[in-house]
């Protein structure tokens, strides 16, 4: 989508002096962008009416909003003569706009060792068992959908429609295993559902968390898988000199979320159906998205690995999961 395009239609809604448009790497659904409004940076959203139902968002804002009254740190939501969310219409397709306020901090630096440490996996641990605190103790229910049931939030089944039967076969064996676990109150409830490091700032080791698009109804572990997926992924790239970093992320993480919130050897045997349902998601991501005639070679290394393990039907990280899991477990019966 054209900046320029963008910046005459956010010009003519607002009628305010908008300047400097530029997208930033949006999600699965969406566009996303930086822009200035009388001199003042904001970050904006948006969504096809085609993706996304007005409620649906409307949801989503009221998700954060009970959040941020509980002392969870999110992005500001900006109004727009008045509104939280707009229409936009831009190359004859609609839009719902949404705008937040623009967070100076940056996403964390999983190279500067000074960040990507062991006190700060704690507090990322700690601040999801309170995330999911929060949605346990919820009053009132938010309007959001079930994850498994629903394709407007779940992508994967429209996904695998046009990929290889022997995928869809493993994800609906993993969707009729992941069927069977109970759904109390304790460990399904509203979450974030994406919350990888890429979809939260740092400051002074708070969390900011922010994107909450694909926020809806799963059991809490699937926050922690996706956690942990990407921070055991990015963190062994970017530091294979640290020989113990899988398992102190673990230890220190894992502590974090359980100093406030109880795991079982049931939800960590969950926790590791969801590592294995992330690993069919990226896969038909990546095969969707990347320019197959164009890979750099840790793009096809990945392909590989992805379909090598899911054919295989392997567990990403067991080992070091199966470890902590001894450990922990072993160490509360003794």
């Amino acid at each position: 989508m054209d900046s320029h395009k963008i910046l005459l239609s956010l010009s003519k809604l607002t009628n305010q002096d908008i300047t400097n448009v530029k997208r930033l790497s949006g999600g699965f659904q969406n566009v996303v962008f930086h822009f200035q409004m009388n001199n003042r940076p904001y970050i904006a959203r948006l969504t096809p009416f085609l993706k996304r139902s007005k409620a649906l968002i409307e949801a989503e804002l009221g998700y954060i909003d009970l959040l941020k009254r509980n002392q969870i740190y999110t992005p500001d939501v900006i109004t727009i003569n008045g509104k939280c969310i707009s229409t936009l219409i831009i190359d004859n397709e609609s839009y719902w706009l949404t705008v937040f306020q623009y967070v100076e901090d940056k996403e964390i630096d999983v190279s500067d060792l000074s960040q990507w440490n062991n006190a700060f996996f704690y507090e990322w641990g700690k601040t999801i068992a309170k995330l999911h605190g929060i949605s346990e103790n919820m009053e009132e229910k938010i309007n959001r959908p079930v994850w498994m049931d629903d394709e407007e939030i779940n992508p994967m089944p429209s996904m695998l429609e046009e990929s290889e039967p022997w995928l869809k076969e493993i994800y609906d064996d993993y969707k009729s295993r992941l069927a069977t676990f109970p759904k109390t109150k304790e460990r399904f409830g509203l979450i974030h559902n994406d919350l990888h490091q890429g979809n939260f700032f740092v400051k002074a080791q708070q969390l900011i968390i922010f994107d909450f698009d694909d926020c809806a109804y799963n059991w809490f572990v699937q926050d922690l898988s996706t956690s942990i997926y990407h921070a055991l992924w990015t963190g062994s790239s970017y530091h294979p000199e640290w020989i113990t970093f899988q398992q102190e992320f673990l230890k220190h993480f894992l502590k974090g979320y359980t100093s406030s919130r109880s795991l079982t050897e049931a939800d960590l045997t969950q926790l590791t159906l969801f590592l294995q349902i992330r690993e069919v998601f990226l896969y038909l991501l990546f095969q969707k998205s990347w320019d197959h005639d164009h890979l750099e070679q840790w793009q096809s290394d990945k392909l590989i690995e992805l379909e090598e393990n899911l054919r295989q039907k392997k567990i990403p990280y067991e080992q070091e999961l199966r470890m902590w899991m001894n450990e922990t477990f072993n160490h509360h019966s003794s």
